[in-house]
């Protein structure tokens, strides 16, 4: 069964018009024949055209089926294997959604084997595959697998598109069904006398956290401990110190993170060492001013020892300083990965149809080899009999 991945070329087939026109037009040269004298000659009115008539039928042939041939290529034709298997690939956020299930069923009836949106897509009654899901390695796996027609019906989390953009090509259809919005309590803590549960929020398009006081404090939410940082500078690093005690201030002040500054370096989770004094035996977590010729601010030397650049005003300010601060000394205080599968941001289907019309991979997706040898062909043999005709 022949197809076209990009129809609207098709309009290209009025150009079929030109050559006809042009060969209407054309006069050949008339013959010439040789006569002794004009004096015996009579002088008549006769008609110099009879009408337009068509010639070199197999030029004109040649140009039509030339210009059906480049049209046929832009519009993308290729034959479809009636052979190839057509699934439906279903992701498991879906498995509570009765619009979807339905949409899958009624695919699964007209023929589309059901598969589950994971690694090695595995079938309907297989068990649940647990292991982190990223949906562009997924397209690429679904390209090898040589299917006629994949209908995705996927949650598309944002969470789940890591790495670059792999295009979906012509014979899979992506389809968006949105998750509904999440409101959850994820964790509380105690802070400058304060009982605060921190909630998060999370729709389709935007997630954010809210922090409210309470009186008490739920006991099914895990309380987070407070967060102990030491920080030991030698006169020498005056400014430094200066400035990194007043990023742990406002990280303190603005995080719902109850925080510990101290100076003394015993039991603590965090050692920031302002010094050129030998490290001591510690097995907290060590940032130590260290002037790298990296271009991080911040940079990670082991699994628990950072290296910093001496800091200024400027220095800080450029590099948001208390903003990777914040990030990497509070990483670990809540279970990140329970905070990221609250999220419920999509990619919205829009962006797959957009990057598929501005892809050129449509169309090199299936490249008619044979077509366009047949063009090739078709041209040289234009030329050919263009030549030798002079037309």
């Amino acid at each position: 069964m022949m197809q076209l991945t990009q129809s609207a070329w098709l309009w290209g087939l009025v150009a079929l018009a030109i050559p006809v026109a042009i060969h209407l037009l054309s006069r050949k040269e008339g013959r010439v024949v040789p006569v002794g004298s004009l004096r015996h000659l009579r002088e008549t009115t006769s008609q110099q055209f009879r009408g337009i008539k068509l010639n070199e039928y197999l030029l004109l042939a040649l140009r039509i089926l030339l210009l059906i041939l480049f049209v046929l290529l832009l519009a993308g034709l290729f034959w479809k294997n009636s052979e190839r298997q057509s699934w439906v690939v279903v992701d498991r956020n879906l498995q509570q959604d009765a619009r979807a299930m339905a949409w899958a069923d009624s695919l699964a009836d007209k023929g589309y084997e059901w598969r589950w949106l994971e690694t090695d897509f595995p079938k309907r009654d297989k068990s649940k595959n647990t292991s982190v899901r990223n949906n562009w390695q997924l397209v690429e796996q679904l390209h090898t697998q040589h299917l006629q027609h994949a209908v995705v019906l996927s949650s598309s989390l944002l969470s789940e598109f890591t790495g670059e953009y792999n295009p979906l090509g012509p014979h899979i259809d992506w389809h968006v069904v949105e998750l509904s919005s999440r409101k959850e309590n994820v964790f509380t803590v105690e802070k400058a006398g304060n009982k605060l549960v921190r909630t998060i929020f999370s729709s389709a398009a935007r997630t954010h956290f809210v922090t409210d006081t309470v009186n008490t404090l739920p006991d099914s939410l895990s309380q987070l401990k407070p967060l102990r940082v030491a920080l030991i500078a030698e006169k020498a690093f005056e400014e430094d110190a200066r400035i990194m005690n007043a990023a742990l201030k406002s990280i303190a002040s603005g995080l719902p993170v109850a925080m510990e500054i101290k100076t003394d370096q015993t039991d603590v989770d965090w050692l920031i060492w302002l010094s050129e004094k030998a490290l001591p035996e510690t097995s907290a977590n060590l940032i130590i001013s260290n002037p790298t010729q990296s271009d991080q601010l911040i940079e990670q030397k082991s699994a628990h020892q950072w290296h910093l650049k001496r800091l200024t005003i400027d220095v800080a300010l450029e590099n948001d300083f208390t903003i990777q601060l914040a990030n990497l000394i509070t990483k670990n205080v809540v279970n990140q990965q329970e905070i990221s599968a609250l999220d419920n941001r999509v990619l919205p289907e829009t962006f797959f149809k957009k990057a598929e019309v501005g892809s050129a991979s449509v169309i090199a997706a299936e490249f008619n080899v044979v077509l366009f040898v047949l063009f090739l062909l078709t041209l040289i043999a234009e030329r050919i009999v263009a030549f030798v005709r002079k037309q």
